[in-house]
């Protein structure tokens, strides 16, 4: 028992500083008590005095913690515990209560420190039920989760990763991650990939590769993972997700056949229909040179062989609409196009009608981002000009003028025919958005034009020729690219191999990024480090894929932010930008 002390000003003094509730028991009533311990009960200090201890207790606890109760009171060997307080408005309060005995006037008392746990009782329980809520998301997500190590090997599973596997927790947990990819090449792995970018502080999203179930069975999974810590503390474990896209997969492969086969149906048959078509034609054009025809005959020839050469167009277009890889692009004068086109409408017409072009262009004028079918594109707008038009001599005006600044030309076509009204305008390049809306004889010409127009990153409408008049014909206006003379950038080192898991990704991500720029792919020079004349080995190299943008270089898997400001970084770097 701690050595008596005259006078209970120390105790007062003691008790006025401590931020817990403070407590004096003696002969079982409160004595004294410290504005904490009022406040914690709302009452006043000097309302708590000479009333019983226990008549402050919860009547549950009260029969529950009888023994350490009567043991705080009578201050027989008091010991800490836990118990429940009412407050006078009637609220429960969680208290820990630590006693120890003391003597006061030299009587025995007990000093009790009474600390409030509601606060803390009710954040832990609060973190229980978000525990045990996230393990149940956690078991019932349909999406794959692993916790892997700095080795990684695996620590733990859901549900899902185990139907994803196919064999049970206690036969994934322990095993290295690799154990579930097929090995496409000797000492490759595909997990220690991701392990390693993770661990240099990139999350990894959307890699896709396969994976093996533990009969040995090969899916394609989704994958992505990041570090399981945050700051700059390295991480110890590896947050993992992954989920099935075999389907997907499977789809996309049987598409790619079906398309492929596609093609090549549609190769044989527009072959072989030319061929048809060409003949009928080579027989027509003989017998319109035999003598003694009727009028009546060589009109009806004529009008055979200029549907032959329609159904002919027909086919040709269809061919356009249907083919899955337009030519690559470059530079091209839209002049040699545009003459290409009115020879080519005014053969088809030359029996019916006569095309005169007012053209205002000059030779190398436009240059434009085009290819060598640029020239339907203005073929089709001038036979549709030709087709609505019902006089014998259809004049189109052909006007060209730089636009936004010189990065674009604007190219107008404006007829004399019967034009289009303003509800049809919108829908004569959609043919088959509404195909209800337009009239089957408009055939897929403008579908055509504006396919390729939209393949050139253009832009095409149609406008009145005379404002406010459709009848006085139409305008039909095209917006094309103008070419850019080489920026005199770099060319992009892509090192990649046909097992890396970060490389296709990664190209995709690097092409479509030039292609938002308006940059030409033929800038990238891909490395393949599998072919042995390359020269180059994954050992010669920090990591797959490794990307040299000039004096910048990239390795592993790289966000798109981060690649797209290192293309920003190599324009500015090498004076593309002026």
């Amino acid at each position: 028992m701690p050595e008596s002390k005259e006078g209970i000003g120390w105790l007062h003094k003691v008790m006025s500083v401590v931020h817990d509730g403070v407590v004096v028991i003696q002969d079982e009533d409160i004595i004294m008590v410290n504005g904490a311990f009022a406040e914690m009960l709302d009452y006043e200090s000097g309302e708590l005095e000479d009333i019983l201890f226990e008549d402050l207790v919860d009547p549950l606890s009260k029969r529950h913690d009888s023994k350490m109760l009567e043991a705080l009171v009578t201050g027989e060997d008091p010991s800490k515990f836990n118990t429940r307080l009412v407050a006078k408005n009637g609220d429960v309060v969680q208290v820990e209560i630590t006693p120890t005995t003391i003597e006061l006037d030299g009587h025995p008392a007990v000093l009790a420190g009474v600390r409030d746990l509601s606060r803390q009782i009710a954040l832990e329980t609060a973190v229980t039920e978000l525990e045990n809520r996230f393990a149940t998301l956690y078991d019932m997500s349909p999406i794959a989760y692993f916790t892997i190590n700095r080795s990684g090997k695996i620590e733990q599973v859901n549900e899902a990763a185990e139907s994803l596997l196919g064999c049970g927790a206690e036969d994934i947990i322990g095993r290295p991650f690799s154990d579930f990819i097929p090995q496409p090449k000797k000492d490759y792995d595909a997990s220690a990939d991701i392990v390693r970018e993770v661990l240099r502080g990139k999350s990894v999203r959307g890699i896709e590769f396969e994976m093996m179930q533990q009969d040995g069975k090969i899916i394609w999974a989704n994958v992505s993972s990041r570090a399981l810590s945050s700051g700059t503390e390295r991480p110890n474990e590896i947050g993992l997700m992954a989920f099935d896209v075999s389907r997907r997969k499977a789809s996309e492969q049987r598409l790619r056949e079906e398309s492929q086969r596609a093609n090549l149906y549609l190769d044989v048959m527009t072959s072989d229909l030319n061929i048809i078509s060409q003949n009928a034609l080579f027989a027509i054009e003989d017998l319109r040179t035999s003598e003694g025809l009727s009028d009546r005959v060589r009109s009806g020839l004529d009008e055979t062989s200029w549907n032959i050469r329609r159904a002919s167009r027909m086919i040709a277009n269809m061919r356009v609409l249907i083919s899955l890889e337009p030519p690559d692009k470059a530079k091209t004068d839209i002049l040699p196009h545009i003459k290409k086109a009115i020879r080519e409408v005014g053969r088809d017409f030359d029996w019916k009608k006569t095309l005169t072009a007012d053209l205002d262009i000059s030779q190398k004028q436009f240059e434009i981002v085009g290819h060598a079918f640029l020239w339907n594109v203005f073929f089709n707008i001038l036979h549709n000009s030709m087709m609505y038009d019902d006089n014998e001599e259809v004049i189109v005006d052909i006007h060209a003028e730089a636009s936004d600044l010189g990065r674009m030309v604007r190219i107008e076509f404006a007829d004399r025919g019967c034009g289009i009204p303003d509800d049809v305008k919108r829908l004569v390049f959609k043919r088959f958005d509404n195909p209800d809306a337009i009239e089957a004889s408009q055939g897929l010409g403008l579908a055509v034009v504006d396919h390729f127009v939209t393949d050139f990153s253009g832009r095409i409408w149609v406008e009145d020729r005379i404002s406010g008049d459709h009848s006085q014909g139409c305008k039909i206006v095209i917006v094309l690219p103008l070419w850019e003379e080489d920026l005199g950038l770099p060319s992009i080192l892509f090192y990649k191999s046909e097992h890396c898991v970060f490389c296709g990704p990664a190209l995709e991500m690097l092409l479509s990024i030039l292609d938002e720029m308006g940059i030409g792919r033929s800038i990238i020079e891909l490395v393949n480090i599998d072919d042995p004349e390359s020269g180059v080995s994954e050992d010669d190299l920090p990591a797959l894929p490794t990307i040299r943008l000039g004096k910048i270089e990239l390795t592993g898997f790289v966000p798109e932010d981060d690649l797209r400001q290192a293309v920003v970084r190599m324009i500015m770097l090498s004076g593309g930008a002026g």
